[in-house]
């Protein structure tokens, strides 16, 4: 037998990207075997596409690397950052599609909608562990692509076809802006990968400090679209709003893991030598950030809007940890985005457990009594609610506490005095709600979803919630031990 000879020797470590390879194999065949489960069973699409997640998930605990593991010529890095963002997207993969159970059973297509959201999944996993821009586009494209279709899954409703289509124009101008800016990092240096990018920036004469700084600002204007920092926060309301209560949870949250892993990986390796600079225009976006969204989340008479701009706001919020550029900064970055996810999905589990006639639930007005007829719920969402505002001592208090101290040792007081004054503002917006709820007669009758799996996630996540404000130290360490490999 002849011998073969290949252009490339077998990539190393290639074991390290076990959880994609789980994910990308078994989305394609979950995508083929639904062709031939029956409508009645269509559920079962579901709960593989979970046990998809739940097996990457146990493939990434196994690996769990005690320093960082470069694979696949370099292009792909598993550290203990890389492991932990990544548990933090299967978390919010898994809790939206367990959202989506009853919601999407009577929609068409329904197989199709699951393995999107494997395949979005799969494109977070490949912008986390991305070690240059080229793996970073293909991964944030994938993402982007998929979520697409998500916000504009319900073909039949209007409002979904329109919030999908201005999703998608300024998503694909966000992205020219971002291959804009790599343009112009790679003109200067001559490579695509973030540790020889920094290298070469550091070396860098002030003769290309201009086309630096050009593809400085357009590299965070087209990652500040995915994450929704202002100026580039215009998509945000209108996508949430229009987009199935579902998919609205999964993108208030896993995107932003992968969006704010990718601004850490980015701004830490490959432009240190531009700290000074960056810390300028992060310092600007973050106040620009927290006062569009808190202030604008005050209008807002629909819930879904109103998580909108407070996610613009939390947005700001954890930007301080960006602007700190120190361990406890990143740390407390990974603290909130954990708590984040818990709140969140905790918020939308009972808006979708209130849902009848379409798209009834979603107003404040539909709040109004719920405690008097279901106070179970009443309670949970009070916790939630005031978590999300940052009331002592739930698990929200700790995740603004870790940035805010994060950004006062980095010298940045004034900076946190301004977001101490639009928490505040956030607060009234999250108790006006809880006031509908406990002060207010009921304006609408209640009509629930009953099912025992969003129940089970409700009472979870408000525990948990409860449970980090009492007793944050053990997240709080495990969020500093997965700076490994980072810093």
């Amino acid at each position: 037998m002849a011998n073969v000879t290949f252009p490339f020797p077998f990539p190393d470590h290639l074991i390290t990207l076990l959880p994609e390879m789980i994910v990308a194999i078994l989305a394609m065949a979950l995508l083929l075997l639904d062709l031939f489960i029956s409508k009645e069973n269509k559920v079962w699409t579901a709960y593989l596409a979970i046990m998809t997640i739940v097996a990457a998930a146990i493939a990434t605990i196994q690996l769990y690397p005690a320093g960082s593991i470069e694979a696949f010529y370099g292009f792909f890095v598993f550290d203990p950052f890389a492991a932990f963002c990544k548990l933090l997207v299967f978390a919010a993969t898994a809790i939206a599609m367990i959202l989506s159970l009853q919601y999407m059973k009577d929609e068409n297509h329904i197989g199709e909608y699951y393995v999107l959201m494997l395949f979005a999944m799969l494109g977070m996993m490949l912008m986390i562990s991305a070690t240059n821009f080229i793996i970073l586009y293909l991964g944030m494209e994938l993402m982007a692509l998929c979520v697409y279709v998500l916000v504009g899954y319900q073909r039949d409703v209007l409002r979904s076809n329109e919030a999908a289509l201005k999703y998608f124009i300024l998503g694909a101008l966000s992205s020219g802006m971002l291959l804009y800016g790599i343009t112009f990092l790679y003109g200067v240096t001559g490579s695509f990968d973030f540790s020889e990018i920094g290298a070469a920036l550091t070396a860098a004469d002030s003769s290309s400090h201009a086309a630096v700084l050009l593809g400085l600002v357009f590299v965070i204007a087209g990652l500040g679209f995915k994450v929704s920092m202002a100026p580039f926060h215009m998509w945000t309301p209108d996508a949430y709003e229009g987009a199935p209560t579902p998919i609205t949870a999964f993108m208030s949250v896993a995107p932003k893991v992968a969006g704010f892993a990718v601004f850490m990986r980015v701004l830490i390796d490959a432009l240190p030598a531009l700290q000074e600079e960056y810390t300028m225009i992060l310092i600007g976006m973050a106040v620009l950030t927290m006062a569009i969204g808190n202030l604008a989340a005050i209008a807002q008479r629909n819930i879904k809007r109103m998580l909108a701009y407070s996610t613009v706001g939390h947005v700001g919020f954890v930007m301080l940890g960006l602007i700190a550029a120190n361990a406890d900064g990143y740390a407390g970055i990974l603290v909130y985005l954990s708590i984040y996810l818990i709140m969140t999905l905790g918020v939308f589990a009972i808006i979708i457990l209130m849902r009848r006639e379409g798209i009834q639930g979603e107003l404040l007005d539909d709040f109004a009594g719920l405690s008097k007829v279901r106070p179970g719920y009443a309670l949970a969402m009070a916790i939630f609610l005031f978590s999300l505002g940052g009331i002592p001592f739930l698990a929200g208090f700790w995740a603004k506490y870790a940035v805010f101290i994060a950004a006062i040792e980095a010298g940045h007081l004034y900076l946190v005095l301004y977001a101490l004054l639009f928490s505040a503002v956030g607060a009234f917006y999250y108790i006006r709600v809880v006031k509908y709820i406990y002060f207010d007669e009921a304006r609408v009758s209640f009509v629930f979803t009953e099912s025992k799996l969003m129940q089970v996630t409700v009472v979870l996540t408000a525990l948990a919630t409860v449970a980090l404000g009492i007793y944050p130290d053990p997240l709080m360490d495990v969020c500093k031990q997965a700076l490994v490999g980072l810093i």
